[in-house]
């Protein structure tokens, strides 16, 4: 298994560095691939790395850390509460929180925190590994007959043809649909829902976020890890262990 990612956000630089310190020292499964001390940088920080854990304070530069986690389009990420506010612990954990450590930081419950957000991580990838092997028995057999998908937007739904989907991109509760001709469009429904929809002998979910049309992948290469090139140029990630399964489905077409 690929090294968890976390990100860190707390206002005070200080609080930020002898955490990823301690990450570092007594978490050694975790890679802290980022950091932000402002609720708007935080933001735009954890909706682009979409980390695996959330070391989050209670309070920012801005008002409390809920706001942020209000606003966030990318909401899959397992919250750890590190902070020196003890009042606010029963609001953290209706927001799913896995753990509400006060500060000083007890590095024996900053362990056993990050070790429950593993093991939840781990049965998440457990489940979609399972589903992911059903389908990948089964895919090549399957026969879909028809050739447009009706696409849910903010103002109307939209027919679109199912060969023009180049691919398809989670974004919380939305997706964007990435069409030929640089046209896109943005669905009210995730991506999971259009996973079960489309033929899967042709979108292929390549990683938690991407659903690939196969029809459209040029190349597969490697590179700070796996990528494929669409016919458009683009470029969009792989996770690593479902490169197989993609190598397997490219060669059968």
């Amino acid at each position: 298994m690929e090294k968890i990612s976390a990100v860190v956000i707390d206002d005070e630089i200080n609080s930020v560095k002898l955490l990823i310190r301690f990450i570092k020292k007594y978490c050694p499964e975790v890679e802290v691939i980022g950091e932000a001390y402002t609720k708007k940088d935080a933001i735009s920080l954890i909706n682009t790395k979409q980390p695996n854990i959330l070391f989050l304070d209670v309070r920012l530069d801005v008002g409390l850390s809920f706001d942020l986690l209000n606003e966030l389009t990318y909401k899959n990420a397992k919250i750890i509460f590190v902070t020196a506010y003890d009042e606010y612990a029963v609001k953290a954990f209706k927001y799913n929180a896995i753990d509400y450590i006060l500060k000083p930081i007890n590095i024996d419950e900053l362990v056993v925190a990050v070790e429950n957000a593993i093991e939840d991580i781990k049965k998440d990838i457990y489940t979609s590994d399972e589903q992911l092997n059903r389908t990948h028995d089964s895919i090549l057999d399957t026969k879909y007959e028809f050739n447009f998908i009706a696409i849910p937007t903010i103002k109307r739904i939209d027919f679109v043809s199912i060969k023009d989907i180049i691919y398809l991109k989670s974004d919380g509760r939305y997706t964007f649909l990435h069409l030929i001709n640089d046209k896109n469009i943005i669905a009210t429904r995730n991506l999971g829902e259009y996973e079960s929809t489309l033929n899967p002998s042709v979108f292929f979910r390549i990683h938690k976020s991407y659903l690939a049309n196969l029809n459209f992948v040029t190349s597969i290469f490697k590179g700070d890890g796996f990528y494929c090139e669409m016919k458009n140029g683009e470029q969009i990630p792989v996770a690593r262990r479902r490169v197989e399964f993609l190598l397997d489905l490219v060669n059968s077409k």
